[in-house]
């Protein structure tokens, strides 16, 4: 189901934190794409909008471990995927699959 996360897009290379149908995401715009995310480390509950984005990964603050925002991959073997969703803008807004 496609929900309102956000009434604007971020900005280049920005993170924006959104809770959608109580899940906390982070929605970025990254060469030009849009990307959502569960807005926690899959190893360490920590926020992810504490790390910065490397290319097409956001990497964790805390131990560097670092996940593809299209696919969620982590880099390590032994660390669950990120949860990544499907987003879309419409009219400036934007929504993801939830």
């Amino acid at each position: 189901m496609w929900v309102k996360a956000l009434d604007s897009a971020p900005k280049e290379g920005t993170m924006l934190k959104a809770t959608v149908k109580g899940n906390k995401v982070f929605i970025t715009l990254n060469n030009g794409l849009l990307y959502a995310a569960d807005n926690r480390c899959p190893h360490e509950d920590i926020e992810l909008t504490l790390g910065c984005l490397k290319g097409n990964r956001i990497k964790c603050s805390l131990h560097g471990f670092s996940f593809d925002l299209t696919t969620g991959d982590s880099s390590q073997v032994d660390v669950d995927d990120l949860r990544v969703y499907p987003v879309k803008q419409e009219n400036n807004k934007i929504y993801i699959n939830i």
